[in-house]
């Protein structure tokens, strides 16, 4: 890496909003110009010239980093102004991750800002991206940070034309505006702008403890994630605050968390009652839910997390960030919590002892009990549906809440040596009603 140079007047803006520009165009020792400040660990091996496919000029920077683990590329020394949003636009193209940054020696986070998302690149296509920083010290030496990792060859990513303009304002947006969204993949059609919002606190992570919940009123869309190191608040808070609206591993959250004020207190938001198939669904993701009658069906794996099964709703897993709880196997529980997606999967996050409620609702009253034979079972069982006639369905759901098998019986025995060795649910719909029963499955 090179140690700082003086700038041109094009690379570095020194007004308070700190306005900048690159297109990479000058490269007098073999790296752009107006890049690698003090704060770039990227080798220099990795920034290459590009001049051809180009976007605007002559030139555009090629940044290689295939590894898992983030590398940065800063510009040189720029003023910025303690609470100045900056807006960062920039055109790229190729396969990586790429997010922005900002280093202005605030007295927290070793000095730097909350990276925003990454933005996914793939393919030869120039696309722009615009995402928004704001600064929370005044400092003349701040730099302005591309974060990017995962690259692949042969054009990893290329970058061109950035500019960075300050003095913008935060949007104001509701929960409901920053989550509601029409794309498959859940993305906050508000993802990489600073907003104010508001909320009351439904969840406080006790794991990490750099993370809560906030909601604004009932219903879907209501409730949100939030990353927050730095603030210490309870649930009741009514809170507002600043933040980036991120996504991370396909969770919306609001990170870079600022000026959070607590308003006062007040009652949380009642909880909506819904299934484990609909806390799925991602309008219900940062909501508070009770989730009725569920059983658990294996103790909970290394992570402390178990699964509650459904006998006619699918399944949930119930996860520890808020608070640790070990179920019975064979009991069935009603779980209010918040709703989260981690790893690929949605969980619910109960807080405290009181979210936990044991019954047994689903086994001996909604659902009848189902007679069978023989149990265990290795190739097939016999069921006692007594005088039904008409259509009867089946479901077989495994320990961690799958479908196994499902279809229409034609008599009274259902072959099973297609099933592995465990514990399963097999439940019988008919028109009179449900029946339930756990099946082990044993050779």
């Amino acid at each position: 890496m090179r140690t700082p140079v003086l700038l041109s007047l094009l690379a570095l803006a020194t007004l308070a909003n700190a306005q900048f520009s690159s297109g990479f165009e000058n490269w007098p020792d073999t790296v752009p110009s107006d890049w690698m400040g003090s704060k770039t660990t990227l080798n220099a091996d990795s920034v290459l010239q590009v001049d051809v496919n180009v976007h605007g000029g002559n030139y555009a920077v090629r940044l290689q980093n295939s590894g898992t683990s983030h590398k940065r590329f800063t510009t040189q020394p720029t003023a910025v102004t303690n609470g100045t949003i900056y807006t960062i636009t920039f055109w790229v193209r190729g396969s990586g991750e790429i997010r922005t940054g900002l280093f202005d020696n605030r007295p927290t986070s070793s000095g730097y800002a909350g990276y925003n998302a990454y933005y996914t690149s793939s393919g030869n296509t120039w696309t722009e991206v615009t995402q928004q920083i704001a600064a929370a010290n005044d400092y003349a030496a701040a730099e302005f940070i591309l974060s990017i990792m995962g690259t692949d060859a042969p054009e990893h990513l290329v970058i061109d034309d950035v500019n960075i303009t300050g003095g913008g304002a935060p949007v104001a947006a509701s929960i409901y505006e920053v989550q509601y969204t029409a794309n498959p993949d859940g993305i906050s059609p508000m993802l990489g702008q600073i907003i104010t919002t508001g909320g009351i606190v439904s969840g406080v992570d006790t794991l990490g403890a750099n993370s809560y919940f906030i909601q604004a009123g009932t219903g879907p869309w209501s409730g949100i994630y939030c990353f927050d190191a730095n603030s210490v608040v309870a649930i009741g808070d009514s809170v507002t605050l600043q933040a980036s609206v991120s996504e991370f591993n396909g969770l919306t959250e609001l990170t870079s968390v600022s000026n959070l004020v607590v308003v006062g207190q007040y009652p949380v938001p009642a909880a909506a009652a819904i299934t484990p198939d609909q806390a799925q669904e991602e309008l219900w993701e940062g909501v508070l839910a009770t989730v009725s009658d569920i059983g658990c069906l294996a103790p909970p794996d290394g992570n402390n997390q178990w699964t509650g099964v459904s006998a006619t709703a699918g399944s949930i897993i119930v996860d520890d960030l808020m608070y640790l709880y070990t179920p019975t196997v064979g009991n069935y529980y009603s779980v209010t919590g918040c709703l989260t997606f981690t790893f690929n999967e949605r969980k619910i996050e109960p807080r405290f002892l009181a979210d936990i409620a044991v019954g047994s609702a689903i086994a001996e009253a909604a659902v009848a009990a189902l007679g069978f034979y023989p149990n265990p079972a290795s190739d097939f069982i016999r069921m006692d549906l007594g005088n039904i006639t008409g259509r009867v369905e089946y479901t077989v759901v495994d320990a961690i809440g799958r479908t196994a098998m499902s279809g229409t019986l034609t008599g009274s025995t259902l072959a099973v040596d297609g099933l592995t060795n465990g514990l399963y649910v097999l439940s019988v719909r008919t028109a009179e009603g449900i029946r339930q029963a756990r099946v082990l499955v044993q050779r």
